[in-house]
């Protein structure tokens, strides 16, 4: 996670908050929560229990550091700052700036506190959602080894799903750990189970999807993916679920309503590389009339990439329609005369094309990319080992 460069430490205390009964302060603190006052009301809490001593303020402190923090530093120290009404965590989350800096290790907290109340079992689920938000938040980089974080999130997320404390959070995590470790299969129950308890969880509805997609249950994947495009309010979410509904028509050889998502998807995100290439890829394959606006549109995502050529290249050699290619790409190049590294792609891609049909061809577009280049890269750039290779082969009968 990036750092913060001017971090202010402070060590919280709030002596207002000091001597109120427990439910005061907690009332208090959530109070303070609602306005977006995090730091005062993790300041209110500490002052209370500075020895983190009181579960259930503990288990809210949790909740500030977790939910609301603008920086982290291994979850063990925490960046907090009370917001105006209009502000949001995201516009000072990873960003530079002077914040207070608050000690708190959930984890050993938490640990400890277990084994002086061993029948709180909101305890076991509080160290559970600390382990999962590690997990997601510094994933194979943080004090534990991945394998033995979801071991812990397994086991006091079933503790507490034994003494009735299972919500569709822990389900969800659970569900999400064995569809990240391609236990597919197993996610499903644990997704379902999550949306059960809670209809409108979008992130259930897109990773049950996932989950079924990649078990071959498309009608499925199709149904839950559909209810994630409803739920999303963001695009780019939004734009992911359509995507796995039209992969999904795609493996049901149902074309036209793939087409119909892949549109959908790009409409909503536009230009999303990961939107156009499959999309551009369906109309080369179905000889969809709208292929060659696609083709414009992902080859101006990033003229410079060698990755999109390659892409392009994969596309419609696969489908046999070289010649296609080769016509839009030589139509490029008057355009970008002036801008010599996409000059110098475009001669050399054309040179890689023509190799399969036109040899003669193709060491002249070679050729001629390798003196564009020679205006733009050193010598030792590795474009022109590939150049050379290029030319030896158009060479060879």
């Amino acid at each position: 996670m990036k750092n913060i460069f001017l971090v202010v430490c402070v060590f919280a205390f709030a002596a207002t908050a000091f001597g109120q009964p427990e439910s005061k302060v907690i009332g208090q603190a959530r109070s303070l929560i609602a306005d977006k006052k995090y730091e005062s009301a993790y300041k209110a809490l500490d002052a209370e229990d500075p020895k983190n001593n009181n579960p259930e303020i503990v288990l809210l402190k949790e909740e500030i550091v977790l939910k609301y923090f603008i920086t982290s530093i291994m979850h063990q120290m925490f960046a907090l700052k009370d917001l105006e009404k209009n502000e949001d965590i995201m516009d000072y989350r990873g960003k530079e700036g002077s914040f207070g800096m608050y000690v708190f290790a959930p984890d050993s907290v938490l640990t400890r506190l277990i084994k002086k109340h061993p029948d709180n079992y909101k305890l076991y689920k509080g160290l559970g959602d600390f382990y999962y938000d590690v997990n997601l938040k510094y994933p194979g980089q943080w004090l534990k080894e991945e394998e033995e974080l979801q071991r812990l999130i397994n086991k006091n997320y079933q503790i507490a799903i034994d003494h009735g404390l299972g919500d569709d959070h822990v389900f969800y995590a659970l569900g999400y750990i064995l569809l990240s470790n391609k236990q597919n299969k197993e996610a499903i129950p644990y997704f379902l189970q999550s949306i059960a308890l809670k209809n409108d969880f979008a992130d259930a509805h897109y990773n049950l999807a996932y989950a079924y997609l990649f078990t071959d249950d498309r009608e499925n994947a199709i149904k839950y993916a559909k209810n994630a495009i409803d739920l999303y309010k963001e695009p780019e979410l939004k734009s992911d679920a359509a995507r796995i509904v039209a992969q999904a028509y795609v493996e049901l050889h149902d074309d036209k309503n793939a087409a119909i998502y892949y549109e959908a998807a790009n409409t909503i995100d536009t230009g999303n590389y990961e939107n156009i290439k499959p999309m551009l890829d369906l109309y080369v394959r179905t000889g969809n009339p709208k292929r060659a606006d696609a083709l414009n549109a992902f080859f101006l995502l990033a003229p410079e990439k060698p990755t999109i050529y390659n892409n392009l290249a994969d596309i419609y050699m696969g489908y046999d329609k070289t010649d296609e290619l080769i016509s839009f790409l030589k139509s490029k190049l008057p355009v970008y005369e002036t801008q010599k590294n996409i000059y110098g792609n475009l001669h050399f891609y054309l040179g890689k094309l023509y190799l399969v049909s036109d040899k003669k061809t193709a060491k002249q577009y070679f050729l001629k990319a390798k003196d564009i280049f020679s205006t733009v890269y050193e010598k030792d750039h590795a474009v022109f080992k590939a150049l050379d290779e290029g030319i030896e082969e158009a060479e060879t009968k």
